[in-house]
């Protein structure tokens, strides 16, 4: 009876081997990995939002929920769902009215603990009318209307918060045209997209400070966000460098995110670079960079001038330039006696082709 017991044991096991031997993963799946994008608070909390994307719905690529997926991997936290109202080319394939995607969408946002947003592009001849998304609407169907204006006002009815998109797209300068300039003058337009994809409007930021309009930086996404936007790997934090607006709202609602939009407290961060209002750029900063003392002798007193977020800076310090790379520092030294430093920040930007100096206390 003990050799059979034995026998049968040897058995399950080499059934077993058997088994496993033909199903051998690799590398490890990465898929319910996220990467957190490290902005100390400062008041507020700082979200980090893509508020332009595209589903097949439109003339994405992608499915309305792996949209959400790949949002949470990149460490977002809010998303708008912006297809078209007008371009709809996949729409003998997918019968359906023009909420389908932020339907389809929600649920797994809701599971992923992303705020979803609902919104719609309204796609007009770019350059005489141009394009505009209404976010923060009930029913994208009633903006599907002939007059362009009309569309803006039917999205204006239902509340929308409406944002004039990619000024200079396929233009060879960024400026108004007749019609954008009048709904603009009638407070049709809440902000202005001074970054779409790998495009960066320096005169839009300008318009965003001059006009009071919301600073809006989006990765106007249609395909993969990996074909277009690589992992920035130059420091330890493997952030994706997808165009993204940092929103700082008191907390983690719609609501509250609706009203730091409103407040015109957002900042663009692409490409490695900050941009928008001064004040907000040096609450950021001051937020995630600062000396701290490491020591002295008889002549100077030594510090390391430490990044605690996820962001690169590029910065100047008595006419030498340093890079501060994510969750890293760099070592300086100043004559004993020296109680602040002046910063100029390179890679921050507070008007067209303008950055900021910030004083650091020592």
């Amino acid at each position: 009876m003990r050799h059979l017991f034995a026998a049968l044991l040897l058995c399950i096991a080499q059934m077993t081997f058997a088994q496993n031997v033909n199903i051998q993963f690799f590398p490890p799946k990465y898929n319910n990995h996220r990467t957190e994008i490290v902005i100390p608070d400062a008041e507020y909390q700082v979200f980090k939002a893509d508020l332009h994307i595209h589903t097949m719905f439109s003339d994405g690529q992608v499915w309305p929920t792996f949209r959400v997926q790949e949002a949470w991997r990149d460490g977002l936290d809010v998303i708008a769902m912006t297809d078209h109202i007008e371009y709809l080319p996949n729409k003998q394939y997918l019968n359906a009215d023009l909420n389908t995607s932020y339907e389809i969408a929600r649920p797994e946002a809701e599971k992923m603990g992303i705020i979803l947003i609902h919104g719609a592009e309204i796609t007009r001849k770019q350059g005489v009318i141009g394009h505009f998304n209404a976010i923060f609407i009930n029913d994208a169907n009633l903006l599907n209307v002939e007059d362009p204006k009309a569309a803006l006002v039917a999205a204006r009815a239902q509340g929308a918060f409406i944002t004039f998109n990619h000024p200079a797209w396929t233009m060879d300068t960024c400026k108004f045209s007749p019609f954008q300039k009048e709904v603009l003058d009638e407070g049709l337009i809440d902000g202005i997209e001074a970054v779409n994809n790998h495009e960066y409007y320096a005169r839009a930021l300008s318009w965003c400070i001059d006009l009071k309009k919301t600073l809006i930086s989006a990765s106007d996404a249609h395909d993969v966000i990996s074909n277009s936007f690589k992992i920035y790997t130059a420091g330890p934090e493997n952030v994706r460098c997808r165009p993204m607006t940092l929103v700082y709202a008191r907390e983690r609602t719609e609501a509250s995110f609706r009203e730091a939009l409103e407040s015109r407290r957002t900042l663009g961060f692409f490409d490695g670079k900050v941009i928008g209002d001064k004040e907000l750029l040096q609450r950021l900063f001051t937020s995630c960079v600062s000396f701290v003392k490491v020591g002295a002798n008889d002549k100077s007193t030594h510090y390391n001038l430490t990044n605690v977020s996820s962001l690169p800076f590029k910065v100047k310090i008595k006419g030498k330039e340093y890079r501060i790379l994510p969750m890293s520092s760099i070592a300086l030294s100043f004559p004993n006696g020296t109680s602040s430093v002046d910063v100029t920040v390179l890679n921050m930007y507070y008007y067209e082709n303008a950055v900021p100096t910030f004083t650091l206390a020592l």
